[in-house]
């Protein structure tokens, strides 16, 4: 790729031309192929990429930090049949405008940006699917935008209250946070964390496309972001019942009053089976929750033949 560079007072300004955005093919696990459109839109001066298909109800899917968009792949390809399925890469990842200061990620900023997705299609309201952190700003978005969230989704991302209330009592949760804490507390953690990611080995399920975009999206993540996602948002230690995370405190988080559907792997390692408990006092909305034995925390990937399926059963029946 070509660089151009012009010579400036006081420095040099290098312009990297932006290639021409390809549309891309995903396949979920039985076969079935279609074919996405890349796409970008404004959210407060920042950049969002994104990726669709289909036509019908808006369907916006929030990717963890280490799962790029395409990681959606099972789901997007089941849901577009009926609905218009939009994969944002959230700021900080791939394609996506890379924003310096820890503010820049927190959970209101992506809410923003969701936002603005919603209003680029020009829908009222928008499914929101998340998983990990995505299912984290799933939670905000669906607490702060209630008017604009028809159904909330979320695949092994319990609501934050529950974790604060687990990180401020129980030792388990505490130890399995010490990715987390890493990230807060560890000045070279968001370097050191995407040179692993650059130097994962191929993963065997992915086409030969697929390893091709992850090799090249995780050549584009800013690390600072994953760093500036936990500082700006998951609760600092040592943890209290008074300890705000993801812009509240225990008490304050506000209701969800859309459907909302939960799928947990019992094996979820980041986020203990105890975050579960009481969640519905949380939620003012219809609430389902499936768990499933045997599966980790990431139920989208590992089992996609359990959880698209019971995704469209939900969405067809949820009120």
């Amino acid at each position: 790729m070509r660089v151009l560079c012009s010579l400036l007072l006081g420095g040099v300004l290098c312009v990297v031309p932006l290639r021409a955005a390809a549309e891309v093919t995903i396949t979920d696990w039985m076969g079935r192929s279609v074919r996405v459109t890349p796409g970008t839109v404004e959210s407060g001066g920042v950049t969002i990429a994104y990726h669709t298909v289909g036509e019908g109800p808006l369907v916006i899917f929030v990717h963890s930090i280490t799962g790029p968009w395409f990681d959606f792949r099972h789901q997007m390809v089941a849901l577009s049949a009926r609905h218009r399925v939009v994969a944002m890469s959230t700021r900080g990842t791939d394609e996506s405008d890379k924003p310096e200061g820890v503010d820049q990620y927190a959970s209101v900023k992506i809410a923003e940006d969701i936002n603005a997705l919603i209003d680029h299609f020009g829908e009222e309201r928008a499914t929101i699917i998340g998983q990990d952190s995505g299912g984290l700003h799933a939670w905000h978005f669906a607490m702060t935008y209630p008017e604009k969230t028809e159904h909330l989704i979320s695949l092994g991302s319990i609501h934050p209250a529950g974790l604060i209330r687990e990180l401020a009592g129980n030792q388990d949760q505490q130890r399995a946070s010490a990715f987390q804490r890493n990230m807060q507390e560890n000045p070279e953690a968001g370097s050191q964390f995407a040179e692993r990611l650059r130097n994962s080995p191929p993963r065997p399920d992915d086409t030969e496309e697929l390893a091709q975009l992850r090799e090249a999206a995780y050549d584009r993540l800013y690390g600072e972001s994953i760093v500036n996602f936990y500082k700006a948002n998951w609760p600092a230690s040592p943890v209290t019942l008074e300890t705000e995370g993801f812009g509240f405190t225990v008490g304050t988080f506000p209701p969800v009053t859309a459907p909302t559907l939960f799928i947990h792997g019992k094996e979820s390692q980041p986020f203990q089976n105890p975050t579960l408990n009481d969640m519905w006092e949380w939620v003012e909305g219809e609430l389902t929750i499936q768990i499933l034995p045997g599966v980790g925390h990431g139920p989208h990937t590992e089992v996609p033949e359990l959880v698209t399926p019971r995704i469209l059963e939900w969405l067809a029946t949820a009120r």
